[in-house]
């Protein structure tokens, strides 16, 4: 997946609905997405087409419907984001952004020790 392919927000959340739903048709989709967000159907579609054509989503016809699976995993494309994210707003600089983020979230026992370990282990390597 290139770094040069954009995931516009809403784009990200057609995504999430075809990663958990996936095999879906286009229907299947909108029902999905329907809990939160009041999008016609002809938006969805419209979402849909520039996923395939950004080649993060593949579609095959089975009768009157398209059907939509994914062709790039949820950690692909949350690797290329985080990528991204991190180059524009850090200027690259990882420490720097964990800092951030750790100071500000609410962390359980459970995500702090495995931070923890994460931390272990780098320092090893």
């Amino acid at each position: 997946m290139s770094s040069l392919i954009r995931i516009s927000p809403a784009e990200w959340d057609v995504l999430n609905a075809v990663w958990d739903q996936a095999p879906a048709t286009a229907s299947e989709i909108c029902a999905a997405l329907a809990e939160d967000k009041e999008w016609h159907p002809k938006t969805v579609n419209t979402f849909l087409t520039r996923l395939v054509q950004k080649r993060v989503l593949r579609v095959r016809r089975e009768g009157k419907s398209n059907v939509y699976t994914a062709a790039k995993t949820r950690a692909q494309c949350v690797r290329v984001e985080s990528e991204s994210f991190v180059k524009r707003v850090f200027r690259g600089a990882t420490g720097p952004m964990l800092l951030h983020f750790v100071e500000r979230a609410t962390l359980s026992a459970d995500e702090i020790r495995e931070l923890e370990r994460l931390l272990k282990q780098k320092k090893k390597s």
